[in-house]
C-alpha cells in the first residue's frame, strides 16, 4: 500500500525510480492475507488514497479480493507496473559515504545503486508463528500464508489465536468445518459496528459519484469520529482507580458500553460470558468491529472456545495449556506478526557500516517515524511509532509520510545537496517526547499482557501517540534546520 503510494508520488515528482517487490503482485497484505473473512477493519472511503475516487466500493468494510484490486487498479492506470522487479526480495542495503549512494542486495545476487532508498516494508508482514514442542502430522498454516488446496469441509480444525484475524476466520469457517476448536489467550474487546458487512447501496454510490464535494465530506465523516477522538479512551488519569479494569472516567465508559455489547448477545451462558468478557482496560489491545458474527460463531454446537495457551503440538492434536488435547486434522495460526523486529529481515548499513536493528536493539525509533541519524538518504514508511490503535487510516499515515520524504528529496535535487539526515538532538527529543506520551496511554499499562504493541521490556515503539491532525501539520513541510545537510 504505501509502495506503491511512494511510486506513485515520486513518478508524479519526477524522479527515476524502482520499486522491488517480493512478491508476484500488489497489495502488500491484500496479497498475502486471502484467508476466509479477510476484509478491512476500517471504513473504506477513508481507508483509501485521498487522491483516488472512493466511488466504487461494492461494502463499507471491503473484503481482501476487491481490496487488492483496487491496488491493482491504481497501479496500472499510474503505469507503476514497468518500474517494478516482481518477486524479487531486498536482502539489504549499504551506504557509500565517498560516493553518497546506498548499494541495495538483492537475492537475485544483483545490487542497485540509488541516492535514496525508501523501506515500504511495513509493521504487520512477517508472521509468527511460537515455538511449541512437538510435532503435528497435519496440514498446519499460518492465516497470511493460507493454504487454499486444503479443504475444510467436515474437518476438525484448531485455530491457535483469536485476535484480529482470527475473529474474522471462525465466523467464514464455522458452517463448513466439522468442528473449530478456538485457543485464545486473552478476551479482545470489540464495539458495535452494523456496517461492518453491509453492502455500499445504490444510492451513497450515486451521490458519492454525482454531488460535488459529498465525497469529500463522507471521507471526513468518517475520519473526525473514529480517528483523533478515539485517543480520549485510551489517555491514562492518574487520579483515576483502581487501573486494572479501566484507566478513566472516559475508558470506564467505554468498559462498560462494550461489556453490555457483548453480554446483550450471549447473556444467557454464564461459561462463555466469562470467557469473552476480558479482564484489563479497554483499548489496550486492537479494538475489533463487531456486527454479532464472532459471538454467533462462538455459540455454534460446533464451535469451542478454550481460554489458554498451547503447550505442545502431537500428531493427531493440540495440548492446551491445561493439559487438554484438543483433536485436529487441521491446524492454523492465527498468531500475528513480528511487529517489534522493525524492517525484518532487511540489514541495513549506514555510515561507518553501523547495522541499523543493531543499533537500535530492541527500541527502534525514528524522527516523525521516518529517519535516522547516520543512516543518510534512508526514509521509511510505516516505520517506527507510527502504527495506529486508536482507529485512523495507515493510508492516510502513508500519504503525510510520502509527501514529506518527496520534500526532502526535492531539497537535495534542487540544491545539489549529496546527503541529508536528522540531527542526533532532533532524533532524541521526538523519541523523548513519544515514549513519555506513549507511557501515558492505556497501551504501555502494566495490567495488560500478551499485548503485541509491547516489547520484550513492556515498552511500546510501534505506535503513535499523536492526534492524525497534528502528525498531518508536522509533515506538511520538513523543517531542514532538523537535518544535517551535506
Amino acid at each position: 500500500m504505501s509502495g506503491l503510494l511512494a511510486a506513485i508520488r515520486l513518478q508524479e515528482s519526477g524522479f527515476p525510480y524502482v520499486v522491488v517487490e517480493k512478491n508476484a503482485g500488489v497489495g502488500g497484505t491484500w496479497w498475502e492475507n486471502t484467508y476466509p473473512g479477510a476484509r478491512v477493519d476500517v471504513g473504506n472511503h477513508f481507508y483509501c488514497y485521498s487522491s483516488e475516487p472512493s466511488d466504487h466500493w461494492t461494502e463499507y468494510f471491503a473484503r481482501q479480493p476487491e481490496l487488492q484490486a483496487y491496488f491493482q487498479r491504481v497501479l496500472d492506470e499510474h503505469g507503476i507496473g514497468g518500474h517494478v522487479r516482481w518477486k524479487t526480495e531486498v536482502l539489504g542495503a549499504t551506504w557509500d559515504e565517498a560516493a553518497g549512494t546506498w548499494s541495495v542486495e538483492l537475492d537475485s545476487g544483483e545490487f542497485l545503486t540509488a541516492r535514496a532508498v525508501i523501506s515500504a516494508v511495513g509493521q504487520l508482514n512477517r508472521p509468527f508463528v511460537p515455538e511449541v514442542p512437538g510435532e503435528f502430522a497435519g496440514p498446519s498454516f499460518h492465516t497470511a500464508r493460507w493454504d487454499h488446496a486444503v479443504d475444510l469441509a467436515g474437518k476438525d480444525v484448531v485455530m491457535v489465536g483469536a485476535g484480529a484475524t482470527g475473529f474474522q476466520v471462525a465466523p467464514a469457517i464455522a458452517d463448513t468445518v466439522g468442528s473449530l476448536t478456538v485457543i485464545q489467550r486473552t478476551a479482545q474487546w470489540m464495539f458495535p459496528n452494523p456496517n461492518y458487512h453491509e453492502a455500499v447501496g445504490p444510492g451513497v454510490r450515486w451521490a458519492l459519484r454525482h454531488l460535488p464535494f459529498y465525497g469529500r465530506w463522507f471521507r471526513f465523516l468518517i475520519f473526525w469520529p473514529g480517528c483523533d477522538t478515539g485517543l480520549a479512551a485510551a489517555r491514562v488519569d492518574d487520579a483515576w482507580g483502581p487501573q486494572h479494569r479501566s484507566v478513566s472516567e472516559a475508558n470506564d465508559f467505554a468498559r462498560v458500553m462494550f461489556t453490555d455489547w457483548i453480554t446483550g448477545q450471549v447473556g444467557h451462558d454464564p461459561e462463555l460470558v466469562a470467557k469473552v468478557v476480558p479482564d484489563y482496560p479497554p483499548t489496550a489491545k486492537r479494538t475489533l468491529q463487531d456486527n454479532g458474527s464472532w459471538l454467533r460463531a462462538l455459540t455454534r454446537p460446533n464451535v469451542a472456545l478454550v481460554r489458554a495457551g498451547v503447550d505442545r503440538l502431537e500428531p493427531d492434536g493440540v495440548v492446551d495449556g491445561t493439559g487438554v488435547k484438543h483433536p485436529a486434522d487441521v491446524v492454523v495460526w492465527a498468531t500475528g506478526f513480528r511487529v517489534n523486529d522493525m524492517l525484518l529481515p532487511l540489514r541495513i548499513r549506514g555510515r561507518d557500516g553501523k547495522d541499523l536493528r543493531e543499533e537500535w536493539g530492541t527500541r527502534p525509533r525514528a524522527y516523525l517515524g521516518m529517519t535516522v541519524p547516520g543512516f543518510p538518504n534512508f526514509f521509511m514508511m510505516y516505520g517506527p511509532g507510527t502504527n495506529l490503535a486508536s482507529s485512523g487510516s495507515l493510508i492516510f499515515h502513508s500519504e503525510c509520510e510520502i509527501r514529506y520524504i518527496v520534500r526532502c528529496l526535492r531539497h537535495l535535487a534542487d540544491g545539489g545537496h549529496a546527503a541529508l539526515e536528522p540531527r542526533p538532538d532532533k532524533y532524541d527529543d521526538w523519541y523523548g517526547r513519544s515514549q513519555a506520551e506513549l507511557r501515558s496511554m492505556v497501551w504501555s499499562s502494566p495490567h495488560v499482557e500478551h499485548n503485541f504493541f509491547k516489547n520484550a521490556d513492556g515498552e511500546v515503539h510501534s505506535l503513535s501517540p499523536w492526534r492524525l491532525v497534528d502528525f498531518w501539520t508536522w509533515t506538511r513541510e520538513p523543517d531542514f534546520a532538523d537535518f544535517v545537510i551535506r
